[in-house]
């Protein structure tokens, strides 16, 4: 059939379930974006700037499996580039996609504007080689087979892809085999994973200490309920790495709470450190999700199990989807028993009745454990805030957003707007340190103008509090311009009616949340808490970063 090299992209990126495209209009987008104005399949989110639109299309890709943005060359979609390099980072399948200039003036090498001047288009392209598992310029000659091509390395590969649309290509017919299809994942060779589902089942009935780490990999390609299966059949318990935060639903029997080295529970560090079958599912030991590289996971114990192949006793078995081999393990012990597995307690501290005494973190997050729901999308950014949801115990079906790993702050502020976008029926609630917010706040606008009704938490300790235990306490770099926060949001959108208040006192905390709760719009609570107060695992993980920064000897070494 013969479609347009723009349609036939919006085409393949509705056959991924993608309905809200981000970005930021451009000279060298626009025929692209007049498509999408008479495409009712899709709608275009305009955002403050780029990087907030990679943010978004972050946030989108988490709920909904993919995500889109679309950017202008060389000052969008280098602007976006952290943000794609952080999808990368954090496994998220996103698709950026930039409008270039004509093809005709990049094959003649022209002095443009959004350019270097020199009449180097390959620059760009070079750049995002370093951060996107696919990437193409798009010709009339190459459109029906790189499009495709590469927005499925995406979903296949759940990383980010990058592809450039010169401006006078968009409106070109091309000739295409037929309407898009979702993208297969590849298939497995049944041989491969017989033998490796034999391998895994004679490894776990040996074992008298096994134990399932998790990782990221579990929920992008929607693992969770064969994970569960095999926990259950085989009496085996399960954590989860810092950056898998409840993709196991942390009221599943056999949960033991979230895995960061020794600064785990100590029952679930000893059980890690002891066991002699880890089943890994995708796991990476990076500095800041393992308490400073203090896992204890013995060699001869671990199961390597990645998407595509297992790697067990030394011996690899490729070709193995992990849905197959799941399925084949289960398949293969049918006649065992399932045992029974008990789910972890949880205490909870008593909170003191809400009075004019002023807020500290250790009250406002035990307060706030109370205040998530089931099925809530929690979106956590880096620092005190992602320390302490890191630490509670969610209720079941909670999805939380986090950026553990690239660790760029300001990106939960618009990743909040796509969790929003994918999935409307559900409650939003946003945490983020005042640090943080500063750097992506004009999002707020868009969150109001489309009219989005989540509820954020402005955690104001008066800085960088998390870099002032690193180091520089005192030091003028770690502070930041004091704003009236609650104002805000009424600055941003003058049409809007937002819910938004400052509280300082438990009592006015309790308020607050009693009427954010009953509120059908955006609700905006800042909460003043003390400069250098902070959760105590924060303080110890500062310190640990402290020391492999700077050394043991240096003078100015936290205590």
């Amino acid at each position: 059939m013969k479609i347009t090299i723009g349609s036939f992209i919006l085409q393949q990126l509705h056959a991924l379930n993608v309905d809200r495209i981000y970005g930021v209009p451009g000279d060298y987008n626009l025929s692209l974006l007049e498509l999408l104005e008479s495409d009712d399949r899709l709608a275009f989110i305009g955002n403050c700037n780029e990087l907030n639109a990679s943010y978004a299309a972050d946030g989108y890709a988490r709920m909904k499996g993919a995500g889109a943005l679309i950017v202008t060359y060389g000052v969008g979609d280098l602007a976006a580039l952290s943000g794609i390099a952080g999808a990368y980072a954090e496994s998220s399948p996103v698709v950026c996609i930039a409008g270039t200039p004509p093809l005709h003036a990049m094959k003649n090498h022209q002095l443009l504007h959004h350019t270097l001047g020199d009449g180097n288009f390959d620059n760009v392209m070079n750049c995002f080689k370093q951060f996107t598992v696919a990437q193409a310029l798009i010709t009339p000659e190459n459109a029906a087979q790189e499009i495709p091509r590469v927005i499925s390395r995406a979903w296949i590969e759940k990383k980010p892809v990058y592809l450039q649309l010169p401006s006078d290509i968009c409106d070109v017919e091309i000739e295409v085999a037929a309407a898009a299809a979702a993208p297969q994942l590849p298939a497995s060779d049944k041989y491969n994973v017989q033998l490796a589902a034999m391998a895994l089942l004679t490894k776990i009935k040996r074992a008298q200490r096994p134990i399932m780490l998790v990782d990221q990999m579990v929920d992008r390609y929607q693992l969770q309920q064969q994970v569960i299966a095999v926990a259950h059949r085989f009496a085996i318990p399960l954590t989860n790495m810092p950056t898998a935060k409840c993709i196991i639903p942390e009221d599943t029997a056999g949960w033991m709470g979230g895995y960061s080295g020794n600064l785990s529970r100590p029952e679930l560090y000893e059980r890690m450190a002891h066991s002699d079958c880890v089943l890994s599912f995708g796991v990476r030991l990076v500095d800041s999700t393992t308490g400073y590289f203090s896992q204890q996971i013995p060699v001869a114990a671990q199961v390597d199990i990645q998407p595509f192949s297992l790697k067990l006793d030394n011996t690899s078995y490729p070709a193995v989807a992990t849905t197959d081999l799941l399925q084949a393990l289960l398949d293969l012990s049918e006649d065992a028993p399932a045992q029974r597995l008990s789910p972890l307690a949880d205490p909870r501290e008593k909170l003191v009745t809400p009075s004019d005494a002023p807020i500290d973190q250790a009250y406002l997050w035990r307060r706030i454990q109370r205040f998530i729901q089931a099925d809530d999308v929690v979106v956590v950014e880096n620092g005190t805030s992602g320390a302490a949801i890191g630490g509670m115990r969610m209720p079941g079906g909670v999805k939380v957003v986090n950026q553990p790993i690239w660790g760029s702050i300001g990106y939960t502020l618009p990743a909040l707007l796509g969790t929003l976008m994918a999935a409307p029926e559900r409650r939003h609630l946003l945490f983020i340190g005042d640090g943080s917010f500063q750097l992506t706040a004009q999002e707020v606008s868009t969150l109001l103008r489309c009219e989005q009704k989540p509820i954020i938490f402005l955690i104001n300790n008066d800085g960088y509090t998390i870099e002032r235990y690193i180091l520089g306490e005192n030091s003028s770099y770690n502070d930041i311009s004091p704003w009236d926060y609650a104002k805000l949001p009424a600055v941003l959108n003058t049409q809007a009616q937002p819910f938004s208040v400052a509280v300082e006192t438990t009592q006015q905390l309790e308020m607050a949340l009693e009427h954010a709760s009953r509120q059908d719009r955006l609700a905006f609570i800042e909460v003043k808490v003390p400069m250098m107060d902070t959760p105590p695992v924060m303080k110890e993980f500062c310190n640990r970063c402290n020391s492999f920064n700077f050394g043991l000897t240096n003078p100015r070494r936290s205590a």
